[in-house]
């Protein structure tokens, strides 16, 4: 039996948290959910996680701290930042920050459900 790849979802909008779940799935992945940006740490210690998707604006923790944070314990785990902007913000420049610091994949928001997976599938199979 084949594991399926495990997705960690960081979001604090619990509703786009079951939705990319319930595509996932659909796509043969498995989601774990995570509202929490600070929780995302304990979430990579304890799970063999394949890929991470993070909301870049959170109330508790924004997403760039959180993929400094991820890429100085895992330097190899693949990121895809998402981010609908925030007041006067270019989301197009919020993502290109966040692939500077180190996510594979970026989506603005509202993404389809085929810009997701071609972005999770690149990010898993990068060649």
């Amino acid at each position: 039996m084949t594991t399926r790849p495990q997705i960690l979802l960081v979001d604090d909008d619990v509703s786009l948290l079951q939705a990319i779940a319930a595509i996932l799935d659909l796509e043969g992945f498995e989601s774990v959910l995570c509202e929490s940006a600070p929780s995302v740490v304990e979430f990579l210690r304890n799970l063999p996680i394949s890929l991470v998707i993070i909301d870049i604006f959170m109330p508790d923790q924004d997403g760039m701290e959180t993929i400094r944070a991820i890429r100085e314990q895992w330097p190899q785990l693949p990121i895809i930042a998402m981010s609908g902007g925030w007041r006067s913000i270019n989301p197009e420049t919020i993502l290109e920050t966040a692939r500077a610091l180190g996510a594979q994949g970026a989506l603005e928001k509202p993404f389809d459900r085929a810009a997701l997976v071609e972005a999770v599938r690149r990010a898993l199979n990068p060649d």
